[in-house]
């Protein structure tokens, strides 16, 4: 007879410390051996706690220094087997935090989450603690009164809980009848119990507890200004083997969105210098970013990482560059290219920039079609009189630009011969990629006439300039020990293909990247881990240096719920799109959970009352989660719905920040500083977190829009949609509502959420 129990405050210390719910954390680690058996001291981990063996010696009673609330979760080991070794390792711990959370909502009377549930004839409760995207099927029983008759002649009824069952069956169902031999043991143990004595040290250890448990909030809720130390002090085991690791070979850390991927980034770039300082080394270190408001943003942080000496070093043997790679490209091309050539400064507007020269390209070009008409296969020559025109130049600057420039080298002879792209162009002769390569020239004239060089121009250019022997001699002396890419899934192949030539070696690659495949905003042409080869050519290295981190420090378990949904489903249908939330569990204090709603999709009736709404969903966030509105972020999915979400917050005179450009944290921090909501579309919120997020639009018909769309082009809106949805989504910390018109009903992306019940449908 074996029986596991914690006390109510007990309960309350180990779910309000961070670091004692994964074993992503030293901390939790040490948890599990305690579960497991291994270990019979707990006050290391946590010196307010105590870990009693029982009288009987059959238990062991976790308290609460000083005593407390005679009250207990009790865990039966023998029965239940819900802390079997033969489970895989995290598991242990995930079940202790969802079965002492539930305990507290129970005790306090508050709302339950749908993975919760409660049999009140019963006196029962099933627990299912895992993520869906785990697929487990493995619920805990609880009985919510055990032992009734025998509690209530003693005046104890509904102290306790006791876990009788755990596994993926369902057993008996809820009127099964525990047994309660392992309890009454427990029972007969209780009075002889010392809670009154503290654990050994505990008075000493009192202001560390409290400074641990201030450490443990997630990384997008400390500030993310605080020092280099801090920081490292905040770490999991798994993001700090990634920063502190040498930087000797390719390193890759991949997860989901609010895994801390740009923070451990930021950190190993800041540990490499310090390491090479000292050692009195030189280390010439570069850490490239996709925009100019990212750049910033990162300049930023590594400026409160203590990393402002290497960013203005007094000496040039040890120094931190940070750049946008079109930016480091026009550098490369200084002699050859100016700042006014460019499209645009920044990487992002150029490419929106190219978009509409694309448009005018292919306005000239239709005027000829009648002489490409004869040559055109049935399926293209269909696919272009029906295409949507903004649908076809989204496909059409892709072609242009990954594969015409990238894999043709501006070459027709090498064009006819490249296979099509998935999910791109319904290519199927040379006379359909004739029309393409019109458009193109007409595309390319467009530039010329302007004096003007796009972004994939700039990267070949830069590119071949690296692939000379000049460079190949100077690249020792000029090129640098380290690199560091952010977000390296906003980058196409050209872009890609620069970055090992600018290492001194060209034997060993020290570059280090973070990437989460389902953020990119639409489909760059990746297909597997083949496609890294054009960043770092030593594939087999990089391999042994991959670390997942799956701890999502940003959203509730229901957001990550929400988020799998989406990912799962392209993950279904796109070969290429792959799914980072497999294994994702949330990290998020129980106080932070007493924030989370469940997700909630909003019917209206018309756009007009759908802007109307979205303001009112976001004030009442405001409201009831007693945050800023600065915290609260409306997106609008389509430029028609931003357009009007703009003008009623200007005819009424809504309080809001417009947000146009990506990750640009002075307007977060402008939002914050004035109260404003902060407005924007998906493609500008990669990179930022609120507190709650409003998406407006997504029903049928409008995500991914269907409207005159061909079947050809229906996969790429479709891959584009799924990465938008997945990153709005995952802004949000506590709460997410979407919204969309009644008459369309909810985007088909949904569907398996809803089906799910990943969001509740309202409306």
């Amino acid at each position: 007879m074996r029986y596991l129990a914690f006390q109510r405050e007990a309960v309350e210390e180990i779910v309000g410390n961070r670091r004692l719910q994964s074993i992503d954390f030293e901390e939790g680690s040490e948890l599990l051996r305690i579960l497991s058996g291994e270990l019979d001291d707990i006050s290391g981990i946590a010196p307010r706690l105590s870990l009693h063996t029982s009288r009987s010696g059959a238990g062991k009673i976790v308290t609460y220094a000083g005593g407390g609330i005679p009250a207990y979760v009790v865990f039966d080991l023998d029965e239940s087997g819900v802390f079997d070794p033969k489970q895989p390792s995290f598991d242990a711990v995930q079940i202790l935090q969802r079965v002492l959370r539930f305990a507290i909502k129970h005790w306090d009377h508050k709302i339950l989450n749908p993975s919760e549930m409660v049999f009140p004839a019963y006196k029962k409760a099933i627990i299912f603690p895992f993520p869906i995207s785990q697929k487990t099927g493995f619920r805990v029983a609880i009985d919510l009164n055990p032992d009734a008759s025998r509690l209530e002649r003693r005046g104890q009824a509904e102290r306790y809980l006791l876990v009788y069952k755990a596994g993926l069956d369902d057993g008996k169902g809820p009127g099964e009848t525990p047994s309660f031999t392992v309890f009454r043991k427990f029972l007969d143990d209780l009075p002889h119990l010392d809670v009154s004595r503290k654990p050994a040290g505990a008075g000493a250890a009192q202001i560390s507890a409290l400074q641990g448990v201030s450490v443990g909030p997630p990384p997008g809720r400390l500030d993310i200004h605080q020092g280099y130390d801090l920081w490292m002090r905040a770490l999991t085991s798994e993001q700090r083997r990634f920063v502190v690791a040498p930087l000797e070979s390719p390193a890759r850390i991949e997860g989901p969105a609010g895994t801390g991927k740009t923070l451990c980034l930021a950190l190993k770039a800041v540990h490499s210098l310090k390491g090479a300082q000292e050692k009195d080394l030189e280390n010439s270190s570069l850490f490239v970013t996709h925009s100019e408001a990212s750049r910033k943003s990162i300049l930023d942080v590594l400026e409160s990482m203590d990393a402002g000496h290497f960013l203005r070093p007094l000496s040039p043997r040890r120094a931190l560059k940070v750049v946008t790679l079109q930016g480091l490209c026009a550098e490369i091309l200084r002699q050859e290219i100016s700042a006014t050539e460019l499209l645009d400064p920044d990487a992002y507007d150029a490419k929106q920039l190219q978009l509409l020269y694309v448009e005018q390209a292919l306005e000239h070009a239709r005027r000829e079609l009648t002489t490409y008409q004869k040559f055109l296969s049935v399926g293209f020559s269909e696919f272009l009189s029906r295409e949507e025109d903004w649908a076809l130049m989204q496909m059409l600057q892709h072609e242009i630009g990954v594969v015409i420039k990238g894999r043709a080298n501006e070459k027709f002879d090498s064009y006819s011969k490249v296979p099509p792209l998935k999910n791109g162009l319904p290519l199927q002769n040379e006379g359909d990629k004739s029309f393409v390569w019109r458009v193109y020239e007409l595309y390319r004239d467009q530039l010329i006439s302007g004096a003007q060089f796009d972004t994939d121009d700039v990267m070949l250019s830069a590119l071949g300039q690296l692939a000379t022997p000049i460079w190949r001699r100077r690249r020792l002396r000029e090129g640098y020990d380290c690199i560091f890419i952010d977000e390296t899934h906003l980058f196409n192949m050209n872009e890609l293909s620069v970055f090992h030539h600018l290492t001194k070696r060209d034997d060993r690659y020290q570059i280090a990247f973070a990437v989460d495949r389902s953020q990119a905003i639409g489909d760059r042409g990746w297909a597997n881990d083949v496609d890294f080869g054009t960043l770092v050519p030593d594939t087999e290295s990089l391999q042994n240096n991959r670390t997942k981190v799956s701890t999502v420090f940003r959203c509730s378990p229901d957001i990550v719920n929400l988020a799998f949904t989406v990912t799962s489903s392209g993950a279904s249908l796109f070969t290429n799109f792959e799914d980072p939330l497999l294994l994702a569990n949330s990290n998020l204090s129980f106080e932070e959970e007493r924030m989370c709603q469940p997700p909630v999709y909003t019917q209206y009736d018309d756009d007009e009352s759908l802007v109307k709404g979205a303001f009112e969903q976001a004030e009442d966030m405001v409201k009831s989660m007693s945050t800023s509105r600065g915290d609260i972020a409306i997106i609008a999915f389509g430029e028609e719905l931003f357009k009007l979400l703009t003008s009623k917050a200007e005819s009424e005179n809504k309080p809001i920040e417009l947000l146009k450009e990506r990750g640009n944290l002075e307007v977060i921090k402008k939002a914050r500083q004035s109260g404003r909501f902060v407005l924007s579309m998906p493609d500008y919120v990669g990179g930022l977190e609120f507190d709650g997020v409003v998406i407006v639009g997504v029903d049928d018909g409008r995500v991914p829009s269907t409207s005159g769309v061909s079947a050809e082009s229906r996969a790429f809106l479709s891959f584009t949609a799924h990465n938008r949805l997945y990153v709005a989504i995952t802004r949000a910390r506590y709460r997410v509502i979407i919204s969309g018109v009644k008459a369309r009903g909810p985007s088909e992306i949904l569907n398996p959420a809803l089906k799910q019940k990943a969001i509740e449908l309202k409306g």
